[in-house]
């Protein structure tokens, strides 16, 4: 079985530079949305800042209560105060631990959360 019918070849388009014009458009645009989301980001960000204050509850070596609500401390992951680790193959309580150093780092003084 003979095929006569073979497929067109293909349209090759040259892309065509763009202008500079166009160029410093499209730049100023994107630094602009750029520029604006970082502006909300940030302001989303203080939103949820608000100042609280008092004597503190250590939950475990990342969060403490102050009052009735319970913070978590940003930028610091701590293990659990139930949790075990292993150490030379013998397990410890690290999270124990971890919430002793919080307690002397605190030491029963107010403490002040932004």
């Amino acid at each position: 079985m003979s095929r006569s019918w073979s497929p067109r070849p293909r349209r090759r388009y040259v892309a065509r530079p763009r202008s500079l014009w166009r160029r410093l458009v499209d730049y100023g645009l994107a630094v602009i949305i750029l520029g604006l989301l970082i502006l909300l980001a940030a302001r989303l960000d203080r939103v949820e800042t608000r100042k609280t204050q008092g004597v503190a509850i250590i939950n475990d070596g990342d969060s403490i209560t102050l009052g009735t609500e319970r913070i978590r401390m940003r930028g610091i992951d701590a293990p659990e105060y139930t949790q075990t680790c292993r150490k030379n193959g013998a397990d410890y309580s690290c999270g124990t631990l971890a919430r002793q150093s919080l307690v002397r780092l605190i030491a029963g003084k107010p403490v002040s959360c932004t």
